[in-house]
């Protein structure tokens, strides 16, 4: 009889154990997706990078400060990308300074990704501009400090052309470049990710309002061309998503009666100018002043109101005018469907 309850109790106990064996059994991929978790988590995600522009090294004939000229207007055009943090050429030159180093002509990486690292920054752009016949070309280096990976651009254009139209070659190839090659060169537990691309991430499977962009804006006692800052705001609202018509009349009180806007749901208005600031050697400097406002068209409620001031330099008035202005358009573009998403996020 106690042999037979003995037997019965180690049966319930052997059961017991194989069923708490059992019920510990773990998925064969759960180790990985541990281990990717953890990877995930311990990712600082970035919205900005921080970047540092020296003075590029120039032998072209004719203009003896290019290279200086290039990373002062490079530094001002870069900084119309929300996601470049660009560092203040002051911060650079006390610093380069304080070490006894020499802005120009520092083409050396090792000595680069130092300097870099002292400034916070994580990438550093340098570079020479040079002839080769009657061309100009412009060659720049992307280091990534914590890495010590390098990318490069080229831009060229005939010496005789408007240099500006070199310079805007090369922004558009760091733009991208620095885009595209950003997993490379930052270290592997950051990522980058710019706020446009959250902004849409956000608005995936919303109904997204259709949107008027209306922002007149002048430069003092020049004529402007095109507006930069309203053609700014529009190319940030299609790049997020949002369908955007073009309205002829430029007046607020036209609107409710225009027939382009009919089927427009927010109205985006405002105003912005700029003026001469300085000239600094052979460099001009604008500031530039913006004011947004964002409408609903039928309840005429004010969604969001913003404004800003920016600045830029370059060869001409005119330029540097106009990049301040974009730089502000894409500044307030951004604030402006921040807000705009945060209401539709409510509904």
């Amino acid at each position: 009889m106690r042999t037979s309850r003995f037997l019965l109790t180690v049966t319930i106990l052997l059961l017991v154990s194989a069923l708490s064996v059992h019920g510990e059994e773990k998925d064969p991929n759960s180790a990985v997706q541990s281990a990717e978790e953890k990877a995930n988590k311990d990712l600082k995600a970035l919205t900005s990078i921080p970047v540092a522009i020296i003075d590029f090294e120039s032998n072209a004939p004719g203009n003896p400060e290019l290279g200086q000229q290039l990373s002062d207007i490079l530094t001002a055009r870069m900084s119309i990308y929300d996601q470049f943090q660009l560092v203040e050429r002051k911060k650079l030159e006390e610093l380069l300074k304080e070490h006894q180093l020499n802005l120009t002509g520092m083409v050396d990486t090792d000595q680069a990704i130092k300097v870099g690292k002292m400034l916070g920054a994580k990438i550093m752009v340098f570079g020479r501009a040079f002839p080769v016949d009657k061309d100009l070309y412009i060659v720049a280096k992307i280091v990534g400090t914590e890495t010590s990976q390098v990318k490069g651009v080229i831009a060229k254009g005939k010496m005789e052309s408007n240099l500006s139209d070199i310079i805007d070659q090369l922004v558009d190839k760091l733009a991208d470049g620095l885009g595209k090659w950003a997993t490379q060169l930052l270290p592997k537990n950051e990522k980058f990710r710019n706020k446009i691309e959250i902004l849409k991430q956000q608005l995936v499977g919303k109904e997204l309002p259709t949107v008027a962009v209306i922002v007149p804006e002048t430069h003092i006692n020049q004529q402007v061309a095109d507006p930069a800052a309203e053609t700014e705001i529009k190319k940030i609202f299609k790049e997020v998503g949002f369908n955007v018509i073009e309205a002829k009349r430029k007046t607020l009180e036209q609107w409710a009666k225009d027939i382009d806007l009919a089927g427009v749901n927010i109205v985006i208005t405002g105003k912005g100018f700029s003026e001469f600031g300085a000239r600094i050697g052979g460099l001009v400097s604008c500031v530039a002043r913006l004011e947004v406002q964002a409408t609903d068209k039928d309840s005429r409620k004010i969604i969001t109101s913003e404004r800003t001031t920016r600045r830029a330099v370059d060869l001409s008035e005119a330029i540097a005018g106009k990049t301040a202005l974009q730089a502000a358009g894409h500044q307030l573009a951004i604030k402006t469907i921040e807000k705009i998403t945060a209401q539709i996020s409510k509904e």
